[in-house]
Formats: C-alpha cells, structure tokens, sequence
C-alpha cells in the first residue's frame, strides 16, 4: 500500500528539537485517509521552525486546535516550508489520493495546491467537537465517525486503489501505458487525473517514485543503484538529482541522518475508547 513519509525531522534539526510528531492509523479507514496527524511544540516557539512537506499527491485536512482553524489543504509539484511559531497544536487527516473526490465530490484541482475552508466542503457534518476535548484519543475518535459518516455515502473508490498499483509497479511506467490502462486519450487522462488527484499523471508518477525511494532508503539494506533501479528511475544519477531536488540533501547523507534519528512511530488507533 502507498504509505508517503514526511521527514521534517531529518531535514532540519529544530523541527526535531522543538516538535512532536505523531501518525496513528485506523485499519477499517485505510481505503481512504492514510492516518490522523498530530503536530505538538515542547515548548512556545520564540522563533520559527520551519516544517518540511514532500509533495505526496494526498491532500490533508488541517485542523488548528488552538485557533479552531479548519482547512483543506495539498501540495502537488514542489517541497514547501512552512513556518511554525508560537504555541503549536495541529491535527489532520491525510486523505489518500482520489480520496477527496470520493467521499466529498469536490474536483481535486479545486483543492490541491490551494487553501479551501472547512465550511466550503463541508455542508453536512459539524465538526466542532473536536475542539471542545484536549484528549488526542476522543479527538482522534471525533474525526473517525465522521469518517465513517462519509465513507458510508462514497463513491466507487477504484482511482483510489489505482494508486496503490501504480506505486507497486513504477519501472516502465508513462502516461501512455496509464491511459491504456484506464482507456482514456491523453487529453481526457488529464482530467480525469485533475478531477480524482488534483495533479497530472506525470506528477503523480513522480511523486510515487519519490516516495517508493525513501521508502526503500529507510526500509532496505540494497544499493542506491537497485533502489533506482526498483523506483522506475533511468540510472542512479537520475535517482540521486530527484532526491537532492526534493529534500535539499543527497540520498547517502538523509540515510546517515535516519540512521541517527528514525523519523517516527506509527501508531494503530483501531481500539481507541
């Protein structure tokens, strides 16, 4: 299953220093959201701390449990900074790709790579009891019944698993060979994409290679060259430029640095309350 990894942690030391990360995932959700988030700060932040995001084609409910601050949110193309400060207490949920359109029917492009309110998605459910509970586990149990108030009236969620084939089988893959698979022409490949992922077909390939690299990075002792090769990427130096691209830093050096500081825990939220 596609399971993208945010590393702030290992791409700056005063994320790692000043902030507590926390995914917990939730087995009979798992066709839809990847986990429920938790961003804490140890302490007030005096200065700002700066939260790496790798583009991971999903788009993520965030929840501003100091401020009461609902926003649907994602990144597409590039790796964004976003400058923490202050007194930090955020939660989310991290739908998968296709997801939104799922459950909600909202285009994907309408939110990807733009800031939309709660409230302009949201026409049924009220989420306010979140904020009315410090407790992470009847917060976390908040956001999986209205969950399941959705996935109860959701559409086919087959370009949701789509994905998951996709990331499993990366090298060979183009644009054409998904058009094929699908039966769509180029020009209505890209909408269809527009509409379930908010990005193109290229991009998300991209994104799934990303991704299928770090992965491989954290989760196997082999070559960066067999990683590459796996990853559906021409040769090594492709594979090495792509991953400076996108984390700032070369493969050898964000391996000694997991190495140093594994980036998290995942916790199972199956049996909260």
């Amino acid at each position: 299953m596609y399971y993208p990894r945010q590393i702030p942690q290992l791409l700056d030391e005063t994320y790692r220093k000043n902030l507590t990360y926390h995914e917990y995932c939730i087995g009979d959700l798992q066709d839809y959201i990847m986990c429920i988030w938790h961003i804490t700060s140890k302490q007030r932040l005096v200065k700002p701390v700066f939260n790496t995001v790798l583009p991971d084609g999903c788009i993520d409910l965030l929840i501003d449990l100091n401020t009461h601050m609902m926003v649907f949110t994602g990144f597409s193309k590039n790796t964004e900074t976003v400058s923490l400060e202050g007194s930090i207490n955020l939660m989310g949920i991290r739908f998968k790709p296709g997801a939104v359109y799922s459950l909600f029917h909202v285009k994907g492009d309408t939110v990807m790579d733009h800031t939309v309110a709660f409230s302009d998605i949201e026409k049924k459910y009220d989420l306010s009891a979140v904020f009315h509970t410090t407790d992470i586990w009847e917060q976390i149990e908040i956001l999986k019944n209205y969950l399941r108030f959705h996935i109860s009236n959701a559409d086919d969620i087959s370009f949701i698993r789509f994905v998951d084939d996709l990331y499993y089988n990366p090298t060979n893959q183009c644009v054409r060979d998904i058009g094929k698979t699908l039966g769509y022409e180029s020009r209505q490949l890209q909408r269809v994409f527009l509409k379930h992922y908010g990005i193109s077909p290229k991009v998300l390939l991209n994104i799934l290679r990303l991704h299928k690299c770090v992965t491989l990075l954290f989760d196997k002792s082999i070559s960066l060259q067999d990683i590459a090769v796996e990853s559906g990427f021409y040769d090594q130096a492709h594979f090495i430029k792509e991953i400076k691209r996108y984390t700032g830093i070369l493969p050898t050096a964000l391996l000694e640095k997991y190495k140093i500081c594994p980036i998290y825990t995942i916790h199972s939220a199956n049996t909260i309350l």
